[in-house]
């Protein structure tokens, strides 16, 4: 019970739930390399009817026992375009292979040591982000404002500061899209509706400017209005914010 996107002529295949959650930066960077690639979103029905959580397992049990690899989890990829097929595991080492794949991965050694420093720090706020959204019952209100008032204001001011200082604005290492502007736009985007007003023109405006100007990319804002497009959930249905 998964729901199966294929894409003609694709060679690579992302599995994940059907969510955003950790796929989301893999799907902007195939989708801004151009490149087609099918879906296995776990979770959903081929509708894309949501699974009660308690089905997800089994969705998750039936894939898992066919994926010939040696750390199976979620998300996985899977690239036959070459003469052994690549099948990996792990958001941030499926990532770094696209990108070094796609030119994503920076123009010098300067860069990529930026880009890794980056994506290192950009997966702690998701970390204490994933912590609060899922922090369930009444426990939910306090964890969320121990976030919103002491966590998320000391990762958004400091990659605020971060890009502030830089020479080219629209982008966090060199002069065109890396693989931590997915990351990142991802998680900013996010703040917008977990705690809204905390990215805003007038509050971060540069962090608001980055947001706007990533969703003026040509593939991206096409990617947008597709059908396979998920807008929500961001988490599990199940989340407290989902």
């Amino acid at each position: 019970m998964v729901q199966k996107l294929v894409q003609k002529n694709a060679e690579i295949t992302l599995g994940y739930w059907g969510i955003r959650g950790l796929g989301q930066p893999i799907r902007f960077l195939l989708v801004s390399a151009d490149v087609p690639f099918s879906e296995v979103r776990l979770g959903v029905l081929q509708d894309g009817t949501i699974l009660h959580e308690n089905k997800e397992s089994e969705d998750w049990s039936s894939v898992r026992s066919k994926l010939d690899m040696p750390f199976p989890n979620l998300p996985y990829l899977i690239d036959t375009s070459g003469d052994s097929p690549v099948s990996l595991s792990q958001s941030n080492a499926i990532l770094r292979y696209l990108a070094r794949r796609f030119d994503f991965y920076g123009d010098s050694e300067t860069d990529r040591i930026e880009i890794d420093i980056l994506q290192e720090q950009a997966y702690d706020f998701r970390n204490d982000i994933v912590d609060t959204a899922y922090t369930l019952g009444e426990g939910y209100a306090a964890a969320f404002e121990n976030f919103s008032n002491n966590t998320l204001p000391q990762y958004l001011d400091g990659f605020e500061n971060y890009l502030t200082n830089r020479d080219h604005g629209n982008y966090f290492v060199g002069s065109r899209l890396s693989l931590v502007d997915f990351i990142l736009y991802e998680l900013f985007w996010q703040m917008t509706l977990m705690v809204p007003n905390s990215i805003t023109d007038t509050s971060r405006p540069t962090l608001f400017a980055f947001i706007r100007e990533f969703e003026k990319e040509p593939k991206i804002a096409n990617y947008m209005q597709s059908e396979t497009y998920i807008e929500r959930p961001i988490n599990s249905p199940w989340a407290s914010f989902a």
